[in-house]
């Protein structure tokens, strides 16, 4: 073997033990345990497995069909893996329910398939099915990203804390490069296929440094946060009066640290009393006071020449759409629609 062949499996290499080592991490280290980091984990050891077929498969000549194709037919896991870990991330009550493994059906089919293949049945069996295959392979993953694309969009307008909406959407972006140079893998003489486990290691090791930079990485909640009763009922009363007496809520600056700092306490400790006492978190307890304010406003003659806009803006909003979100999330209707009906 080269010494040029061997500098590329160590490079393209690197990213799948890193992989490997961020998964079993994220398992073994307790207060990583959440259960959106065991979705990531699962995802990693796909991501891994599924490169490093591709590795084995550029420096291998004796590799069985039947695994190359259950390397394809893991791209069905992937979709719905960043899928649950978006909406565990989003939403710290989340639990799997029994039926969700039906979006692991077609993972299956896929390595039924895969089991099935051989020398001769590969032969035998008409390029149009393959055709299909990869089709259904490429299109599963490619439906998940834009589906958590769009989920992610809208609980962004709706109050989702920025850390984790930069972590969403740097996963995102990073799970769309490796679709990307995968597809342009089916035409070799575009791009060579080794391109796909180095781009791998590079977003890999890219993306660590980010979350680790920036402390993006999930952990279990309050576990460190001693606070008794008697503060919660304190601080709590000092929140009451701060952001609804005071209607703090109606300030477009006002985020989780700033209010915290006026407490005298930390954002963990603030954090961790709002999810107790309202059972919300800051985003969704700050919009629920904003939504009443400004259905408020809609029933008060007061404002009946503002425009939604203003009343937007007046109830704290930074802008119309994540307003009209927010609005529509908590009413199951439109600000425009909620006010109509206010004079029939």
């Amino acid at each position: 073997m080269s010494a040029s062949n061997i500098f590329l499996i160590l490079i393209s290499g690197l990213g799948v033990l890193h992989g490997l080592f961020l998964a079993i991490f994220l398992q073994l280290q307790e207060k990583y345990k959440t259960t959106s980091n065991k979705f990531l984990s699962l995802l990693l050891l796909v991501l891994s497995f599924r490169v490093g077929k591709s590795v084995f498969l550029e420096f291998s000549e004796e590799l069985e069909l039947w695994f190359v194709f259950i390397g394809l037919a893991s791209l069905m896991t992937i979709g719905p893996l960043f899928y649950f870990y978006t909406k565990s991330l989003l939403d710290s009550k989340f639990k799997f329910k029994t039926w969700y493994v039906l979006h692991f059906i077609p993972a299956l089919f896929g390595i039924i398939f895969s089991v099935w293949i051989n020398n001769q049945s590969i032969s035998s069996t008409p390029k149009v099915i393959f055709l299909l295959a990869f089709l259904s392979y490429y299109c599963h993953y490619l439906f998940y990203l834009i589906f958590c694309y769009r989920l992610i969009r809208k609980n962004k307008d709706s109050g989702l804390d920025a850390n984790s909406y930069s972590l969403l959407k740097l996963l995102l972006y990073s799970l769309l490069a490796v679709w990307l140079v995968y597809v342009l893998n089916l035409f070799d003489e575009i791009i060579p296929y080794i391109i796909g486990p180095i781009l791998y290691t590079i977003l890999a090791y890219t993306v660590s440094l980010i979350v680790i930079k920036k402390g993006y990485l999930n952990t279990v909640k309050y576990k460190t946060t001693m606070v008794s009763d008697e503060q919660i009922e304190e601080i709590w009363g000092e929140v009451q009066k701060l952001a609804v007496l005071e209607k703090q809520f109606k300030n477009r600056d006002i985020t989780l640290k700033s209010l915290s700092k006026q407490l005298n306490v930390t954002s963990q400790t603030l954090s961790l009393v709002i999810n107790k006492k309202y059972k919300m978190n800051f985003n969704s307890f700050i919009n629920k006071h904003r939504i009443g304010e400004s259905i408020n406003m809609f029933k008060d003659e007061k404002y009946k020449d503002y425009t939604i806009a203003s009343i937007s803006y007046e109830a704290g909003f930074n802008s119309v759409s994540s307003f009209n979100t927010a609005f529509k999330s908590q009413t199951n209707t439109t600000p425009l629609a909620f006010r109509k009906s206010l004079t029939n």
